[in-house]
């Protein structure tokens, strides 16, 4: 059975095949849709990839810090904004928990900034 993903948790997700500028491989994601969706059956859930190559200067919308520690995260880590992925719920293999609220904030902040929607 699928996983259901919930808005704003961090989840370890099978991004295979790596495809030109996609991340690839098994890496944390932070689930941004409405958890309603994948309660109501959506069988993909929108995803922000997260990588530990960090950027040397601040990228904000592009790049938001996630922490060490945060999220069972080892290592600092930034989400990639301008990564957006709609991906299957069948490839979210573990959930490592929920980013704090400043850190949703942030995210908020960046993706309506990166989409124009401010």
């Amino acid at each position: 059975m699928a996983t259901v993903p919930r808005r704003w948790h961090v989840y370890v997700v099978d991004l295979e095949p790596r495809v030109r500028s996609k991340p690839g491989k098994r890496r944390p994601c932070v689930a941004i849709q409405p958890t309603i969706f994948a309660e109501a059956g959506l069988p993909s859930s929108v995803i922000l990839p997260l990588t530990t190559k960090i950027a040397s200067v601040d990228a904000f919308p592009l790049r938001v810090r996630i922490p060490a520690g945060t999220c069972r995260l080892s290592r600092d880590s930034d989400v990639l904004v301008d990564q957006i992925l709609a991906w299957d719920n069948d490839l979210f293999r573990e959930d490592l928990g929920v980013l704090p609220d400043a850190l949703q904030e942030d995210l908020k902040r960046a993706l309506l900034e990166f989409l124009d929607l401010e």
